[in-house]
Parts: C-alpha cells; structure tokens; sequence
C-alpha cells in the first residue's frame, strides 16, 4: 500500500508540474539550488575532514543542529511542506494511521528537501574516512537524524494544525503553532547573538557546540565523534536521548492524525443570532460596500488572514534582537516603517483566498474598480490602525517622540503604497493558498519559487515607489532634522492616496480584462 501511495503520489507531482510551467520553473529551480547546496556541503566536508578532529567533530554537529532546525521552523519562511500526499487525502485509503505515517515520511524522504538532506548527511562520510568506528556509527546516527528532522516538521505542521475538533479549533491551534514558529526566528537571532557576545568574552565555542549536542536535534549527529573519541559513555547516553526524541515526535504525530483525520469532526453548537449581517449591515448598500464588508470578514475571522497579521509584532521584535536590544537605537524607533511596508503588502495576492469561489464573485457582474476598491479598504480598515498603534507604541518604548511626524508620514505612506501595489498585483496573478481550515503549512510542489519571485517584486516595487517619504524619515532620524520628519508627515499620506487611487483604476481594468483567466488559474489549483 505504502508503494502504491507514493506511486500515486508521483503521478500528482507530475501532473502538477505539467499543468502549470510556472511551478515546473519553480521546480527546476528548486532542483538546482539543492544540488548547489550539495555542491557546497561536498566541497565544505571535505575540508573539514582534513582538519583537526575535535574542529571537525563540532562541525558536524553543529550543522546537524542548524538541519533539524531548519526542518521544523524552514516550512514558515519556504511557504510551507509540500502536501501532495496530505492526511485527509489519504483517509478514504484502507491505511492504519502507521502506514500512512509510513507513506508520508517516506514521501518525505523523497522530495527534494528529503534526496538533498539524505545526501548531505551521507556526506558526512567524508568526515568520518579516517575514523572506522565513526564511520560504522554513522551507518545508524546518519539515518537516524534524517528521520527525526523529516518526522519533526510533520509532527510540527500536524500539530500546528489541530488536534482534531471543530474548524476553528483545528484553526485557532493552527494559528498559534505558526505564531510560535514565525517568533521562533527572531528568538534563534537572539540565542545566536548570545553565542557571539559570549565568544567575544573569551568562551569556547566547543562548549557551545558540546552543549548543543546534549539537546535532541544535536544529539544523533554527535554520537559518530564521540565513538571515534572514545567517549563511549556520552555516545550511548546521547543515542538514547536521539531515539527517544524519534519516539516522542512519532507519538505525538501519531495521536494528532487520529484526532484530526481518524476521529469524526465535532460539529459546532454555537447559536448565532437571527438577523445579524456582521460588516454587511455597517458598510454601505453598494459594490463597493459589499465588498469592503466582505474584505473586512475574511481579515477578522479568517486564519488564513489573520495569520498574516503576525508579521506585524514580528518586524520590530526582530529589529529589538538585530539591534541587541538596544532600545535607544534610530533603527528601533523606524520598526514602524518595517511595520508599514508589511502591513501594505499582505494583500498582494488578495484573490488567491477565494479559491473556486472567485466564481461567485465573477456573477455578481462587479466591476474591477469596485472590487478593487472594495478590497483594499477592507484590508486598510485592519491595516492603518494597526500600523498607528505600532508606531505609536515603538516610539513610546524607545522614547523618541520627536520621531513621531516622520515615521507617522513614512509608515503610513508605506501602507498605503503597499496596499495600491496589491489592487494591481492581485488583479495580475494567483498563487496556491492554503484552503479554510488547511493546515498553514500546506503549500503546492513548485509553488514556493513563483510566491518568492511575486513577493520579491512587490518589495522592490512598493519600496522603490516609498522613497519620496522614506527618505526624509531617515534624514529626520540619523540627521536630526525635524524639519525632514513634518516633510515625511506630509509627502507619505499624500503620496500614498495617490499611488493607492491609481492602483485601483490599474488593477480595476485589469480585472475587467483578465477575472476569467484569474478564475481558470484558480481552478488548476484546486484539489492541489
């Protein structure tokens, strides 16, 4: 059965990959920068190995850690793990809840992270040639390791997305297991700029190393050196701690798939009141209005929105821990500029959320300047206050009120400018998106390539465009000019009304011209 699944598994891969060239170049891609990485890591153990034995030991270790880590918290930042063989997919199989844990690692060993990850840690053999007893200790460690990073990011992601129960149980767990990993990177920059403040302070970095590998993502990688080193006790002590890991995170992935695919959802018993329109009975009886309403429920109820709402606290925390925590520092009172060209971006792909139901949309007969209008000040309504609300509360913490008209006018510049790129680059393009109530992590094979390259040109774009009220900002925070941060307070709001006004009448006329497209494009990715 496991062979048959995996068999199938490819068939979808394939047609996937055919049915849309752009995530066939995303593969091809993907596929190329994976034997780049092998390249390197070749190249790099090899060298290693020449060097002194305790260098090399700690190197290896060491990149194991940063491997398994990368596993768990990578699927946040490459957009998620490739699902082709996803749980509920799998559940009309005759399938034990083992077999397809089975099937599903093993679809995972076999993907392109899978073959590059399983081939840079054998690899490692080039480290270990001179040491036999690492080498046959590898034979067992190696493989060890590749399963405990394959099976964390899938007892992570199954984890993240609910342990069975109501939709927005399985949602709201969802929504914290990614807010728990999205925050997860800020919080290694910190653990990492400890390290070096600790090693320019005279500590070893074998120590950090050593102690690294006592913990489960270090520990399997660390027990080839310590056989080689005669450190028979700490080898064996550490393989214990590797295999129990394995064990716990095969667990706990276990008893998430029975609740979520083996147990039947539970069904909802809230009552809802009779007569009750939400946003459709505030906004006006309109197209627009509609739309703004309809826009303003799906990003304060959906996850899938709300979700994307955390990158809002994450930009100044992360600018907290590059800058070391220094609360006086020019680039902490900015954060809110960071704030503002995520908060106007979010919206990018606004279109893509819809999924088939874009349809409906389409027999409305809505014009393209109304929906885009519709669209935007949906996401302006959540996205400004926010934004103020941040501003405000960085400016407090680093006491920089002076600061105030400058970042006040960039950042709300930004989001403005952000969300008129958005009414353009939503009305050009779809990307695969997770569905309602689809784990956060799910993503379509090939798809990553074609999100980061859309992405990326949206940040160019709405960055390029901010400069007019992005540089006085600067000029009023590293110059101390005050005059620059009122210029800032007038040319960003201006600047972004009009970028804002005329995305809507460019991405409107393309909608007119191109919805039809945008819903085949949709189409292809459903079921995906």
């Amino acid at each position: 059965m496991v062979a048959t699944v995996l068999r199938i598994r490819f068939r979808v891969l394939g047609n996937t990959l055919t049915r849309s060239p752009m995530q066939l170049v995303g593969f091809i891609f993907g596929v190329l920068g994976a034997l780049w990485m092998l390249l390197l890591a070749g190249v790099g153990l090899f060298f290693i190995g020449t060097l002194d034995f305790d260098v090399a030991r700690a190197a290896v270790t060491a990149g194991g850690a940063v491997l398994t880590l990368g596993w768990v918290i990578g699927p946040v930042f490459a957009a998620g793990i490739d699902t082709t063989l996803d749980p509920a997919k799998l559940a009309p199989f005759p399938m034990t809840t083992r077999q397809m844990m089975v099937a599903i690692t093993a679809g995972g060993l076999t993907g392109v992270p899978g073959i590059a990850t399983s081939l840079g840690a054998l690899l490692t053999f080039l480290v270990w040639l001179r040491e036999p007893v690492a080498a046959i200790a590898a034979l067992v460690c190696v493989p060890l390791g590749v399963l405990i990073c394959v099976v964390a990011s899938r007892a992570v992601a199954a984890l993240a997305g609910g342990l069975g129960g109501g939709r927005r149980t399985r949602e709201l767990i969802g929504l914290i297991g990614f807010a728990v990993l999205i925050f997860a990177s800020p919080l290694l920059v910190g653990i990492l700029n400890g390290v070096r403040a600790a090693t320019d302070q005279g500590m070893q970095v074998q120590s950090i190393v050593d102690g690294v590998a006592w913990t489960p993502i270090g520990a399997a990688w660390a027990v080839p050196g310590d056989l080689a080193a005669g450190a028979w006790l700490p080898a064996v002590v550490r393989f214990v701690i590797a295999a129990a890991t394995l064990c716990v995170l095969w667990l706990l992935w276990n008893r998430s798939l029975a609740a979520s695919v083996v147990a039947p959802p539970a069904r909802s018993a809230a009552r809802r009141r009779s007569g009750s329109l939400g946003w459709f009975g505030v906004m006006p009886s309109s197209p627009v209005g509609a739309t703004w309403a309809r826009s303003l429920t799906s990003w304060t109820r959906d996850m899938r929105y709300i979700k994307q709402l955390l990158l809002i606290p994450f930009a100044p925390v992360l600018i907290l821990l590059y800058s070391q925590w220094n609360l006086s520092s020019p680039f902490f009172a900015l954060s809110g500029l960071l704030v503002g060209f995520f908060a106007g971006i979010l919206a990018y792909t606004d279109v893509s959320y819809d999924g088939t139901a874009f349809a409906t949309v389409m027999q409305t007969g809505i014009r393209g300047r109304d929906d885009r209008l519709g669209r935007m000040l949906g996401a302006a309504t959540v996205s400004v206050p926010l934004v103020v609300l941040a501003d405000l509360v960085t400016l407090g913490i680093a006491a920089r009120w002076d600061l105030l008209p400058a970042v006040l006018g960039a950042s709300l510049g930004l989001t403005l400018v952000g969300l008129g790129v958005s009414a353009v680059s939503s009305a050009f393009l779809v990307i695969p998106t997770p569905a309602p109530g689809d784990s956060p992590f799910k993503r379509v094979p090939g798809s990553s390539f074609a999100m980061f390259l859309t992405f990326f040109a949206c940040w160019v774009l709405v960055a390029v465009l901010s400069l007019p009220a992005v540089i006085p900002a600067l000029i009023a925070a590293f110059g101390g000019s005050a005059v620059a941060g009122w210029i800032a307070l007038a040319v960003g709001p201006v600047l972004g009304v009009v970028v804002f006004a005329i995305g809507i009448v460019v991405g409107g006329r393309r909608f007119d011209a191109g919805a039809p497209a945008l819903l085949a494009q949709l189409r292809t990715y459903q079921g995906a």
